[in-house]
């Protein structure tokens, strides 16, 4: 007997069964016409059980003659009110029931369930595999793998081939063909699909015999599994209404989450969240990927990925086509990131329905896309995987790189290894070329040597040296007690002070303090500056303190040498401050005369004069530069300001008050928003070194006539021609004695000496040993950049693709390695195919 015939009897002999009673009741109380017509309906009922099992098991059974007894049971109660006979039929009725449910239960065989399996793509059965396995393995059902036919579409939507992937599945799956298996005549108590669109799908259709309406004809329970898997969650827009669910009998998805994202287009009965037995199968394969590497991979793959990282790239077809004017120079740009690496391998492994998407949808990006796979290939440096197993190819690679739109990603999830997204508008990386570029805007001499700490996000507690003879950098001391996980730019001035190092802070809060002699640090946390950036620009010492030169800091601050006594003084600075606190105030241009402190904003045409032994202070204007000035020098006799916004330089008498401005010439076609230069005095000449730009002119003080001097002019050419990044031009310009002045640009990270009399110029390349910049990536990337939702994953707008595969080498992969709910949950013990077995037999 077929399960289904024996779950409708035990149905209706269970309504049955509830009739008796009622019957008595309705016979007791006179109600003779509404007790016959429920006395018919149960007639009826026996006479249809009694078919039903004839119909499977034959003649002569004792469950059709009990049904027989219970029939002329029926008649007699018909006939009868009296109380006592009632309850006796009654009891007659139920043990005919009983009997004939005993005789269906215990005696009447169960056919075996003959369950039907009809995967579409070989790429896309272990969606299935796991349920089938369960079924396979189940000694009360018949399991068949009947792979069905699809049609490939053109551009115009018509059916242009034939497809069948019956003989590329596993071979330990049994393949029935489809000619073979006539639904008409099987009629399967179950068929699992896992493609719910029909004709609806733009690529590819299955055979029109193998819609869902039609399948539904011929099976009792016709159970949808998707192909994919998802993260946290409901299900996609796109899946959670779909024509074919009228027909489809049960939906499986992976949670909760899922199931509540549909119920407002399907119902709820026909929803059963118990999981994706995708899972099933990578944990097993994850078990077995040792034998996996040296036996079921091609030879051609083993010898590529011996002793290297293997990164598997993924592309889309919904992010081709969502981002068809960056496709191929997105795929170029990820493909070129590998080339020349002997550390790592790219594993290539594009939607198997990429091709017949492209040609039949965007005809105009196919022969591109086919010539960098060809490319690819001839190169022959990495391996293009067009296997129609996903699974074996996430269990081989170490990380994944590719969108997030792809259900290949939560393989990766599932097995916890690292994700990276990329974005498709990203087609060059432009952090590469200075990625090892060593950032420095302060120093402080001593001997022949200078000292720094770095701009650079994370090394701000390194303590670096160079020495100016012979060019060498060496790291000499990690400053204790400093914060490692700096941004960059955290201090922008250092001051070595008796036995003290003062680091001065710009984006961070804290003036950090470490006094050699006692190995000590101590760390300043200013009043107002929490939410603020640039804080300070720089420091003076005066009298047994330092003076910390606001930039968006309400105040001047004075820090005791000695004691670390910290005062602010904020009213002279009020009258500058503007309504944004993180609003620059003053920039760079500022001068220490005796005891006075010059600052001039970049925001106006007013000067701070600022008493540093009494605190008084008094504001001057000088000259009509509505954006202020971005430096400051005293010759002995002239202040000289550098206009902000303005290509000149202004001469200021502050006796007389009388200013005077000298312009110089700029490119032709250069923005006045990013003009500010920095100036050097030299005898009878203020020397001008461009800030937007690599380029040095000298004025006259006299007469403001500007010149090149061509013994410098092929060192600012050979700067030029190393330019590395746009923008900026010389950074930091300082004179380090009477003779020398040390020039930092911004463009190639130099740091160049030039000796004003003598003309000699020294240039040294400022670069982050790249062990140094591994271990700083990796912490940032584990610390602060990986995004814990599922899977843990990290973003090309945080970090670049180069960065991502230097860290799938040297990094910690194990932080991936977590167990996501959304994938496993408690069923982590690869039971996912077996629950949805049990789940449909019952």
């Amino acid at each position: 007997m077929r399960r289904k015939i024996k779950k409708e009897i035990k149905g209706m002999i269970q309504t049955m069964s509830e009739a008796h009673e009622h019957v008595r009741f309705l016979l007791e109380n006179k109600h003779i016409a509404e007790a016959n017509d429920l006395l018919s309906q149960c007639q009826d009922c026996a006479a249809h059980i009694g078919e039903s099992i004839e119909k499977s098991e034959g003649m002569d059974t004792k469950a059709v003659s009990y049904l027989e007894t219970y029939c002329e049971h029926l008649y007699t109660m018909s006939r009868t009110i009296d109380r006592k006979k009632l309850s006796g039929i009654k009891r007659q009725l139920d043990g005919c029931l009983r009997q004939t449910e005993y005789e269906i239960d215990e005696v009447i065989p169960l056919d075996k369930l003959k369950i039907a399996f009809m995967p579409y793509k070989a790429s896309m059965w272990d969606c299935m595999e796991s349920v089938w396995e369960a079924a396979d393995a189940d000694e009360e059902c018949d399991a068949y793998v009947v792979p069905i036919p699809y049609y490939e579409r053109n551009d115009k939507g018509g059916a242009e081939k034939l497809c069948y992937e019956g003989d590329i599945f596993p071979a330990d799956v049994p393949i029935t063909s489809y000619e073979e298996f006539s639904l008409e005549a099987e009629r399967p108590d179950i068929v699992y699909i896992h493609n719910p669109y029909d004709g609806n799908n733009y690529v590819t259709s299955v055979h029109p015999d193998y819609y869902t309406e039609n399948l539904k004809k011929f099976t009792d329970e016709l159970v949808y599994i998707p192909y994919y898997i998802l993260g946290e969650g409901g299900m996609p827009d796109s899946h959670r209404s779909l024509p074919s669910y009228q027909y489809i009998d049960k939906i499986i998805v992976q949670d909760e989450d899922k199931k509540e994202s549909m119920l407002d287009f399907v119902p709820e009965e026909k929803i059963v969240a118990i999981g994706c037995p995708k899972v099933d199968r990578l944990l097993k394969l994850d078990k077995k990927k040792q034998e996996i590497l040296e036996h079921e991979i091609p030879q051609e793959w083993r010898e590529k990925i011996a002793g290297k990282k293997v990164i598997l790239f993924n592309i889309s077809i919904t992010g081709i086509l969502n981002n068809k004017r960056y496709a191929m120079k997105k795929i170029r740009y990820v493909l070129s990131c590998f080339e020349n690496r002997d550390d790592v391998v790219l594993l290539w492994r594009p939607h198997p329905l990429v091709e017949a998407t492209l040609k039949s949808m965007r005809p105009e990006l196919y022969g591109e896309y086919m010539e960098i796979k060809d490319s690819f290939v001839r190169k022959g440096e990495g391996i293009l995987d067009e296997t129609g197993d996903a699974g074996i190819a996430a269990v081989v690679a170490d990380a994944y790189l590719g969108e997030n739109s792809s259900s290949l990603v939560h393989y990766f999830g599932v097995l916890g290894k690292p994700v990276m997204y990329i974005d498709w508008a990203v087609m060059k990386d432009k952090l590469e070329a200075s990625r090892d570029f060593m950032y420095i805007n302060a120093f402080y001499k001593e001997g022949n040597s200078i000292y720094f700490v770095p701009l650079n996000r994370g090394f701000s507690q390194e303590l670096y040296g160079l020495d100016l003879e012979s060019g060498r950098i060496d790291k000499v001391m990690t400053l204790p007690g400093s914060n490692p996980d700096s941004i960059e730019g955290a201090y922008c001035g250092i001051k070595k002070i008796q036995n003290k190092i003062f680091l001065i802070p710009h984006n961070t809060e804290d003036i950090y303090i470490y006094d050699l002699k006692k190995e000590q640090a101590i760390r300043c946390v200013l009043t107002e500056s929490k939410d603020r950036v640039m804080l300070f620009d720089g420091g003076v010492e005066h009298n047994g303190k330092l003076f910390l030169l606001p930039k968006c800091y309400p105040a001047i601050v004075s820090v005791d040498i000695e004691n670390m006594e910290v005062c602010e003084y904020k009213e002279c600075i009020r009258s500058f401050a503007v309504e944004d606190k993180n609003i620059r105030m003053f920039t760079w241009a500022y001068y220490k005369k005796d005891k006075y402190l010059y600052l001039a904003s970049c925001n106006e045409s007013r000067i701070l004069i600022f008493d540093m032994e009494e605190g008084s202070y008094e504001i001057k204007n000088i000259g009509k530069y509505p954006y202020g000035y971005t430096h400051m020098i005293y010759d002995g006799e002239i202040f000289w300001l550098a206009a902000y916004k303005a290509n000149c330089i202004v001469k200021w008498d502050e006796d007389s008050e009388v200013t005077e401005a000298y312009t110089y010439p700029i490119e032709q076609d250069q923005s006045m928003d990013n003009i500010f230069s920095q100036m050097i005095n030299c005898e009878e000449e203020i020397i001008v070194c461009y800030g937007a730009t690599t380029d040095i002119v000298f004025v006259n003080k006299e007469t403001g006539e500007c010149r090149r001097s061509k013994h410098i002019r092929k060192e600012i050419d050979k700067l030029r021609k190393k330019t590395v990044i746009e923008g900026g031009g010389f950074s930091l310009v300082k004179a380090v004695d009477e003779e020398n002045v040390i020039l930092f640009n911004w463009r190639n990270c130099s740091f160049n000496i030039w000796n004003m009399h003598t003309d000699e110029w020294k240039s040294y390349v400022f670069r982050i040993p790249k062990y140094e910049i591994l271990r700083m990536e990796k912490r940032y990337i584990e610390k602060y950049w990986i995004s814990r939702g599922v899977p843990y994953c990290l973003w090309e707008g945080a970090m670049t693709v180069s960065m991502f595969i230097d860290y799938i080498e040297y990094g910690n992969k194990d932080i991936f390695n977590g167990t996501y709910k959304s994938y496993q949950g408690e069923v982590g013990d690869s039971t996912i195919g077996i629950r949805i077995h049990e789940c449909m037999v019952k």
